[in-house]
């Protein structure tokens, strides 16, 4: 009878050993690639960022330099020269101060009157603190 019929003709552990070789570096490999190409377009993505937010900073900076414009004293005095602009002059009877709690020192008369952070109009008169 024929005495190598359990041997193995096929060295099969080291087939095995190979396969499993050869698996892990094409996975290994497979990372390397899907990695690269996901910091590739990980940095193109950025890249389109920052050139978003340069020009919403460029664009940011030239609206503050007009609001800076507009809002200037020689500006509005012109304007208002012009007529555009209707401003009045501020009454005594408009102007009213506020006083917190606790913003006078306690042995003052009016701090008991002032507790509570209530309003007290002025006109022209200064009080002394």
């Amino acid at each position: 009878m024929n005495n190598r019929r359990h041997a193995n003709l096929v060295p099969v552990a080291a087939l095995v050993r190979w396969v499993v070789a050869a698996f892990f570096l094409c996975t290994a490999g497979l990372c390397y690639v899907y990695f690269k190409n996901q910091m590739q377009t990980t940095g193109n993505e950025i890249r389109t960022l920052e050139g978003e937010l340069n020009t919403l900073m460029t664009e940011d900076d030239t609206k503050r330099a007009q609001i800076d414009r507009l809002s200037s004293h020689g500006y509005l005095e012109r304007r208002r020269a012009e007529g555009f602009i209707k401003l009045m002059p501020i009454t005594d009877d408009r102007i009213v101060r506020i006083h917190l709690a606790g913003s006078r020192t306690p042995g003052t008369p009016t701090a008991a009157a002032d507790a509570g952070g209530e309003l007290e109009v002025v006109s022209n008169r200064i009080v002394a603190q």
